[in-house]
């Protein structure tokens, strides 16, 4: 079987992931644009939905498709990390002569932004597992033991959150707070613009510089996490994600030190009725996303039904008309016989 030369790279430097998995992510996570001679690398909870609507806007996309198959989201704007919603390549859909153009040509510019391991994992369980966002049913299933319903839910508190996380796989678990190095490939490429998060401004002007701008107002935009006031680190938790993330603070030049130290804040019993009627509209639209995917899959059986249907009729009348113009020969040959 044939390697594709990314791929190859990637192996070479990761050999215990496998082949399916390398060509998804690629597949999913890299962006190319070669008249602009760009190559950028995705990170969920790492600034990719200012980064995507930024790439959509200098491509003039059209509106966003919205329910694109695989993708639950609560809200409109967040279809934009469906592939679909890009119209740029990944790595793995050009040759393997383009591939190693867009990895190794020293004017191509390769860029990924990553984020401080702290804030990025408060942000994740804050804007996914927290409110139970679709599709993340699952982590507040493990972690409590059945789906959240009814009144009086309790929340999975982001401690509780980080020992799931300890149970897990950091480099090929959920993309949203998987190891970032082991995400991007950082051993296997050669990024010439790592921006972080924190500073995204300046990322974002080497970019705008680097395409001619174009056009498109590069500031940065807010990455807000409205969560965080229901909760916050502590020496222990800290400690705990360092630990887990260490390969992240060392490679991606964060510290030790660099947990939020604001406290957390309770919140008010209407805040809390809030983020209960947010989590119980989550579910519900979990639940509208099931009966989409099973309207699908009965709409495909109905048409494969009609289809057959069809058939089987197109196939009677052929075999009538054959049986009628059989019966009309034989009748025209016993009048020719008399």
């Amino acid at each position: 079987m044939t390697v594709q030369y990314a791929a190859a790279m990637v192996l070479d430097k990761y050999p215990a992931f496998t082949l399916p998995f390398v060509m998804h992510r690629l597949r999913y996570s890299t962006f190319v644009n070669l008249p602009r001679r760009f190559m950028y690398f995705e990170v969920p909870k790492a600034g990719c939905t200012t980064i995507k609507s930024l790439l959509r806007e200098l491509e003039g996309a059209p509106p966003l498709r919205l329910f694109s198959p695989g993708f639950r989201e609560s809200r409109r704007d967040m279809f934009v990390h469906a592939r679909e919603n890009i119209p740029l390549p990944s790595l793995v859909e050009l040759d393997d002569a383009t591939q190693r153009e867009v990895l190794e040509s020293p004017d191509f510019l390769r860029m990924v932004v990553v984020r401080n391991p702290y804030t990025r994992l408060f942000s994740a369980w804050t804007n996914k597992v927290m409110l139970c966002e679709p599709g993340y049913e699952r982590v507040y299933q493990a972690i409590r033991g059945s789906a959240p319903a009814g009144p009086g839910i309790r929340f999975v508190t982001f401690p509780e959150f980080v020992d799931h996380v300890a149970t897990e796989d950091l480099e090929t678990c959920d993309p949203h707070w998987s190891l970032q190095t082991t995400h991007t490939f950082l051993s296997a490429f050669d990024f010439n613009l790592v921006g972080k998060l924190e500073q995204l401004s300046d990322c974002l002007a080497r970019f705008a510089q680097h395409v001619g701008g174009g056009g498109i107002e590069f500031g940065a935009r807010a990455n807000a996490s409205e969560g965080a006031r229901l909760g916050g680190y502590d020496e222990d938790v800290a400690a705990k994600v360092y630990s887990l993330y260490r390969a992240d603070f060392d490679r991606l030049g964060y510290g030790e030190n660099d947990w939020p130290r604001q406290p957390g804040v309770e919140s008010a019993g209407r805040e809390k009725k809030l983020f209960e009627d947010v989590l119980e509209r989550n579910q519900l639209i979990s639940e509208l996303y099931s009966e989409l995917e099973r309207a699908r899959v009965a709409a495909f059986e109905l048409n494969k039904v009609k289809r057959f249907h069809l058939l089987t009729v197109a196939n009677g009348l052929l075999t009538a008309g054959e049986l009628a113009s059989s019966a009309l020969s034989r009748v025209r040959r016993a009048r020719r016989a008399r």
